[in-house]
């Protein structure tokens, strides 16, 4: 009886300690409950969890990537339309070894050139040009900073009357994705760069959170009309 009362107790105390935050549904007052990296207020959350789906697909049978030609075979296998999506008229790129080395050596205007060659406003552009600034400076940061700084640009874009609907919808579904592969690099950083045994060490400009930032810029040009 005493180790069952023991038991319960310890899974209470696990589940309370779980790494959840509480989001408010604007359209109902009611408060929901979801774990990092989800955003319940984000009604494209869908998409980003789809992509950190097909990378756990990706890790059961592919290394993480330590070279451009890993991330590129990584983001030929993720940038599949996911299912979010099929019904949108977007582009498919294929990833090549020298547009994902251009990105690395220059995420941050590879990333402005991106979203400057959509067809989005230049209100929508500057907004989400300066989200993925932001982001390419906070990648050394703990995901928990990251995660705050894009639900809260999140709760921003969808109060946004300035943005249309189709701006809205590309805005929210990068910042989905954003959340949701930061997280799944933090998840790897010890386990497979840091720590993996046996290994060599990966060069110092290729971090996970690094690589992380090169995919979703990437990935832009699948999102972006």
């Amino acid at each position: 009886m005493k180790t069952f009362l023991v038991c319960t107790v310890l899974s209470f105390f696990l589940i309370s300690c779980s790494d959840e935050t509480q989001y408010i549904d604007e359209s109902t007052g009611q408060s929901t409950d979801a774990a990092m990296p989800a955003n319940g207020n984000n009604p494209y959350d869908i998409v980003g969890l789809e992509i950190y789906q097909k990378l756990n697909l990706y890790y059961e049978h592919s290394k993480v990537p330590t070279s451009v030609a890993d991330l590129t075979a990584q983001l030929r296998f993720i940038s599949l339309k996911p299912e979010a999506l099929r019904n949108k008229n977007t582009q498919l790129i294929n990833f090549t070894d020298d547009m994902v080395d251009s990105i690395m050596n220059d995420p941050d205007n590879s990333m402005i050139a991106i979203v400057q060659a959509s067809s989005i406003g230049l209100y929508a552009k500057n907004n989400l040009t300066t989200f993925l600034q932001t982001l390419v400076y906070q990648r050394h940061q703990e995901f928990s900073i990251c995660y705050d700084y894009i639900t809260n640009y999140e709760s921003e874009v969808l109060n946004d009357d300035e943005l249309t609907t189709d701006e809205t919808e590309a805005i929210l579904t990068v910042a989905s994705i954003s959340r949701y592969s930061l997280y799944s690099a933090e998840e790897r950083k010890d386990r497979d760069w840091e720590t993996s045994v046996g290994s060599k060490p990966s060069k110092t400009s290729f971090t996970p959170r690094k690589a992380a930032i090169i995919s979703i810029i990437a990935l832009l040009v699948n999102i972006l009309k």
